[in-house]
This record gives C-alpha cells, sequence and structure tokens, in this order.
C-alpha cells in the first residue's frame, strides 16, 4: 500500500512540475463546421462540427465539450440552443473530430432570420461558444473555453429546395412555427391544489 502511495505521489509531482514548467499543452478547439440538418415546422437541428486536439505526449481524459449556439445581430446574441459530447479519451498527438446535433428554438431561429432578411443579409453567423473540460489524473484540470463564428446562407436555412428567400417566406415560416408551439402548449393543462 505505501508503494501505491509514493508511487501516485511521485506521479502527481511529476505532473505538476511538468505543469508549472509549460510540458502540459491545453488541448485545442476548432468549429469546424454549422450546417442545417433538418428543418420542420416543430424545430430545426443544426449539425455542428468539432475537433479537439491534443498537443501533448499523452492521452487527456475529457468529462465533458459543451457549448451554445447563438446568432450574431447587429443588436447582440440571440441563443438558439445547446449541444454537448463526451466523456472521451484524447489520444496522444491526436484530433478527434465529434459532429453534435443542436435541436434549435424555432420561433427564435426564424426571428433571427427575419432580422437578417430586413438587413439585406442573404446569410445568417451563428457563434458557436463553449468549454472543454477534463482532467489528467487528479492533478492538471482541462478547461479550455473556445468561441467562433460560422455562417449559414438563408437559402439553406429557410429554402433547402433553392428557392429564393425573401421576407415573405421568412414571415411564412415564423407563423407556423408559432402555430406548433400554440398547439403544444394549448394540450397542456395545469392544475392548483
Amino acid at each position: 500500500m505505501r508503494r501505491i502511495v509514493t508511487l501516485f505521489l511521485v506521479v502527481a509531482a511529476v505532473l505538476a512540475i511538468a505543469v508549472a514548467s509549460g510540458c502540459i499543452t491545453q488541448p485545442t478547439v476548432a468549429v469546424e463546421e454549422v450546417r442545417v440538418g433538418t428543418f420542420t415546422p416543430a424545430n430545426t437541428t443544426l449539425q455542428v462540427g468539432v475537433q479537439v486536439a491534443n498537443p501533448n505526449s499523452f492521452d487527456i481524459p475529457l468529462q465533458d465539450v459543451a457549448f451554445t449556439v447563438c446568432s450574431v445581430e447587429s443588436g447582440g446574441l440571440r441563443c438558439l440552443g445547446e449541444g454537448r459530447t463526451g466523456p472521451f479519451t484524447l489520444p496522444a498527438r491526436q484530433a478527434i473530430s465529434r459532429e453534435i446535433a443542436v435541436t434549435l428554438d424555432n420561433e427564435a431561429l426564424l426571428e433571427a432570420a427575419l432580422v437578417a432578411v430586413r438587413a439585406g443579409q442573404d446569410r445568417m453567423t451563428f457563434r458557436v461558444a463553449g468549454t472543454v473540460t477534463g482532467d489528467l489524473y487528479g492533478v492538471v484540470t482541462v478547461d479550455v473555453p473556445f468561441e467562433q463564428d460560422r455562417t449559414v446562407t438563408l437559402q439553406e436555412l429557410v429554402r433547402r429546395a433553392g428557392l429564393p428567400v425573401n421576407e415573405a417566406d421568412v414571415r411564412q415560416a415564423l407563423g407556423a412555427a408559432r402555430s406548433v408551439a400554440s398547439a403544444v402548449l394549448s394540450g397542456v393543462t395545469a392544475r392548483a391544489g
């Protein structure tokens, strides 16, 4: 038992020295793509491709890659949905790509599309921001924030069939999304007592 404790303390000391001397580098994160998965009056799914790379000569156990997806507008950000993946082990000197499906709030998404159309834009910018978290044997904490913007054309978002996008098209889709939302909510009753 003493040997195990001594071995653990030696490993912990070596890792602590490596961290202090800069020998351990935090993983890097890149948002590879954001594309439309499915679009219905009920919801929209974005496929977000994320790559996490380990520049170190040892594996890193990761607990979570968590992020939010927001539309970038002149008045600020409009949060639309969240995604996450994990846990997994990040192999030494390798990168892992994950594609994560994010279900978006259709009403907020279509309102953001309407803002873009009114501004004369033919695309929307999505900001993917989050954190990669992990733990290296209880000694080194992995906590890497990331934030990157990607664009999606309104054509892809609203009219996958290739028809022109205009304000009337977006308003029609927004009306359908509101109808679906109100139909779902009208079926819910609240009871007190």
